[in-house]
Formats: structure tokens, sequence, C-alpha cells
């Protein structure tokens, strides 16, 4: 005689069959529309004269842990800076904050824009924290906001939502849950800029962290007044995630990725299908110790890039280093922050319309700092580093 329990397997196996469905149907949905990626290689290089400056976004900061800072230009030149703050990565008091700078240079007092228990009124299910924002330009004018709840646990547990805003980050409207990778759609996290697409839209480096921790790219095209979203692989395995991902022409794009395997080297892949498929990654001359980086495309077709190098600390300094041959080899340049100790970490670099580089990124767990510079600054430090 079966027990009563003999057909819950059989059960189990059918319940997450029918959750995979609306996956692997959002899925389907990407693999055939790779559009290929919008390269501006015609923005100008900034100033000529060498500049470099840099200040603390949350001047006034009474939280433990600030931490994964993103960066975006509206149309009329205003920048707009993201992050999670509070008491702790995955607390309950986290909540995502933004700042604005206007055409003073002067960068206004941090607000939370999105907290527990708003978003957990939005989505209208169990929210325990926040986190890994994500600032999305629209072509319209819009300002999109990609973030992480967490329902169970700690990353594992998270789901990404976007919300919007009409006036530039000042206020939102509701957040939606994005429906787009198996087991419940738990686990998918963004991270570093996204690249637009042809026709509109972006293609956004993301990652999973359940059951293994790999790269996918979240593909965000527009759909009626909405945008629909859907996923594919860029690779498998355990040890790659977080990537960086840059556009060298319209079907051709490579991908850095933060790597935790024991040889410490951060690894690339290429693609040469507008994101259909990519290489397998190949480690490149950069260390890298299980932490952040990322690259942005300058006006000459060099990479730049901002990574943790080996200290005896995992993140005690920030470099700078040049690739002028698509990211197979590579030169340190400069350093933006070192400190015995301390920790400085997930930069976030973008290139907007005048040229100037502008980056944010964490020092010490509780400071959110901006540096802008333009490329005179950057080959100045790479002739002196000859």
């Amino acid at each position: 005689m079966k027990s009563a329990g003999a057909g819950r397997p059989l059960l189990a196996a059918a319940a997450l069959l029918a959750g995979l469905a609306p996956w692997w149907l959002a899925r389907d949905e990407g693999a055939k529309s790779f559009p290929g990626f919008l390269v501006e290689s015609k923005i100008p290089a900034a100033a000529t004269s060498p500049f470099f400056q840099t200040v603390q976004v949350n001047a006034v900061n009474n939280h433990a842990k600030s931490h994964s800072a993103t960066l975006a230009e509206l149309p009329d030149g205003t920048l707009v800076a993201a992050w999670y703050a509070g008491s702790g990565e995955g607390a309950a008091d986290v909540a995502i904050y933004l700042s604005r700078r206007g055409v003073d240079g002067a960068w206004s007092e941090p607000a939370a824009v999105m907290t527990r228990e708003r978003v957990q009124a939005d989505l209208r299910r169990n929210v325990i924290s926040l986190g890994n924002p994500l600032l999305l330009p629209d072509d319209s004018g819009r300002l999109g906001l990609l973030f992480v709840s967490i329902a169970a646990g700690r990353w594992s547990g998270s789901s990404m939502n976007l919300a919007w805003s009409e006036d530039g980050g000042l206020t939102w409207g509701a957040a939606r849950k994005l429906t787009m990778n198996p087991l419940a759609n738990l686990s998918a996290l963004p991270r570093n800029p996204p690249a637009r697409l042809v026709g509109g839209g972006w293609a956004v480096p993301v990652y999973e962290e359940f059951l293994g921790k790999f790269p996918e790219t979240l593909w965000l095209q527009p759909r009626r007044k909405d945008y629909s979203a859907a996923v594919s692989r860029v690779e498998g395995g355990v040890y790659v995630l977080q990537s960086a991902l840059v556009p060298l022409a319209v079907d051709r794009a490579v991908s850095f990725f933060r790597d935790f395997r024991p040889a410490r080297w951060m690894s690339a892949s290429w693609s040469d299908d507008a994101g259909r498929t990519w290489t397998k990654p190949a480690v490149t001359g950069l260390p890298n110790r299980d932490s952040g980086l990322c690259a942005i495309r300058l006006s000459d077709g060099a990479i730049l890039m901002a990574f943790n190098d080996l200290s005896p600390g995992k993140r005690e300094n920030l470099r700078l280093a040049l690739s002028e041959d698509e990211g197979r080899t590579w030169r340190t340049i400069a350093t933006l922050a070192e400190e015995a100790g301390s920790e400085f970490s997930y930069p976030y670099l973008i290139r907007p319309s005048d040229g100037t580089i502008r980056m944010v990124y964490s020092a010490r767990q509780t400071q959110i700092l901006f540096a802008e510079f333009n490329e005179a600054w950057v080959y100045e430090q790479a002739e002196a580093a000859r």
C-alpha cells in the first residue's frame, strides 16, 4: 500500500514545471529578438586640459551600511545617484536612497525613495529587505529604477522589481515585480550599467545567486506603454558573476566578470552576435579577489576598467586600468583610493553626453563617493605609468 506522501514528489515536480513555464516563454521571447547594441562611438573626449575631482554624495550619513551605488544622467544634464543604505546588508530598515546633482554642482540631501513598507504594499507580498538599485534613463525622459526585494533569507531569496519616475527621480510610481527567471522568480540581481539597444530599451547585466552564481542578460524592450522582460544566459557554472557589459559594435560586445575561483584573476567573454551567444570566459591579466568591477568604452575605442587590485585585505584599494585591444590585455594606470584596513568597492562608471567620465563607488562601507574626470586625465595617468 502506498503512503499518503508517495505522490508528493511528483506533485512538487509538476508545480515546479508549471512555475518554470512563464520563464521559458520569456526566455524564448528574448532569444528571438537581439536587436543589437546602440554604440555611441562619436561622443567626443571632454575638454583637453586634464582634470579630476571627487566629492562625497551622502555628506550627512546616519547609516552603518551604504553600498551598491548607481548613476545616470538626465536629458537636462542633471545627474542622479542611488544606493541602498541601512543598519546592515539584508536588514529590515534598508531603503533605496537617491540624490540629484543640478547645474550648481551640489548634490541634494539623500531621500529614501523605496522603503520596505512601501514596496511590500506595492507588490502585495512579504518583503524583508531591499538592495542593488540600478537607474535606467528612458529615451522619453522618464527614469527607471531596477532594484531587488528580499522575501526570504538573503540574496538567494530576492526578486527584481521595476519602478518609473516622470520627474527625474523626485517621485516614483508603484513598483512591479519582473517575471524573468525560474524557481518562483528568485535570486536575480542587477549590478552594472545597462547597454542601450537599437530601437530602444536595454541589455542589463544581471546575475543569479540561487543554486549557484552565474551571469545573465536582462533584455528590457519597448512594448506598448511599458517594457517586456526576458533573460538569456551568458555563462553557466558557479564561478563568475556580476558582468560588466561593454558594447564594441552593433553586433559585438565584451563582458568582464567578478571571479571567485582560487586563481583570483578577472575573466572576460566576447559575443559576435549581439549578445545571443558568448565565448567561454578567458582569464585576463587583471586580478580579481571576488570583488565588483566596472568598465566603459572611451572615445578612441579603448576600454577603461575600475577594479580592486590585490592587497593584504580584500578591497583596500581601487584602481583604474586601460585596454587597447578590446579587453584582452591590460595595464594599470592610476590609483583612486588606497587605505590599509578600509574597503573601496562596487565602482559604477558612465560616460554621458559631454564625454566626461563619471563614477560612484562605496568607501569604508558608509560613504558614497562621486568622481569625475576626462580622457585627457586618463591618458596623462597612462603616460606617467609607462
